[in-house]
């Protein structure tokens, strides 16, 4: 029996049978690995695929700990797992049916209320700022901009731009801070 070495020389020099006795010999091993991380049959094969076919494509590049590829195909699947995770939490959410049964449909009509209220406080109080913090805010918070792209397009340093957006943060929450005490006394 060829060591997986030997099998990953063959499969380099066009041996078509070499790369299937590879996948002959781990695939149960990572398929049980990414089952293990998914509890999931076809997000289990997904990845199984996946870590055997970036083994295919690196097949040049690989550099083994010792003789066996496993490890590294172990290491390859659970990178790909962990791509998957990412990607389904920034796509998953909890349907609204569960969400209003979890919560109440009233709970949720009062929710959007605060929030659309707090939105519109926050928004009038980032138009009291000084010209130069409303600009900051406007370039970093609803453009996305970073602090140094900012401070290039307002002519200022990195720094002065991150004090600025703290002490204008202070500011909104002192301002904050002080109508909700005139809302409690109301």
């Amino acid at each position: 029996m060829d060591s997986d070495v030997d099998l990953i020389r063959r499969a380099l020099a066009r041996d078509d049978r070499a790369f299937g006795e590879l996948f002959d010999r781990h695939s149960t091993a990572v398929y049980r690995y990414a089952y293990s991380l998914t509890h999931d049959l076809v997000e289990t094969q997904e990845l199984v695929q996946e870590t055997f076919v970036t083994a295919w494509r690196r097949l040049a590049d690989l550099r083994l700990a010792g003789d066996s590829l496993l490890p590294w195909l172990i290491a390859t699947c659970r990178n790909h797992a962990l791509n998957l995770q990412r990607s389904r939490a920034r796509t998953d959410v909890l349907p609204l049916d569960e969400r209003v049964a979890a919560r109440g449909a009233t709970a949720l009509v009062l929710e959007r209320e605060e929030h659309a209220a707090e939105l519109a406080w926050v928004l009038d109080a980032i138009q009291r700022l000084g010209e130069p913090d409303r600009s900051i805010v406007e370039l970093c918070l609803y453009e996305g901009r970073s602090y140094k792209e900012a401070a290039l397009a307002l002519g200022l340093s990195v720094s002065a731009v991150s004090k600025r957006v703290e002490r204008s943060r202070e500011r909104l929450r002192r301002m904050r801070a002080v109508e909700l005490e005139g809302e409690e006394e109301r």
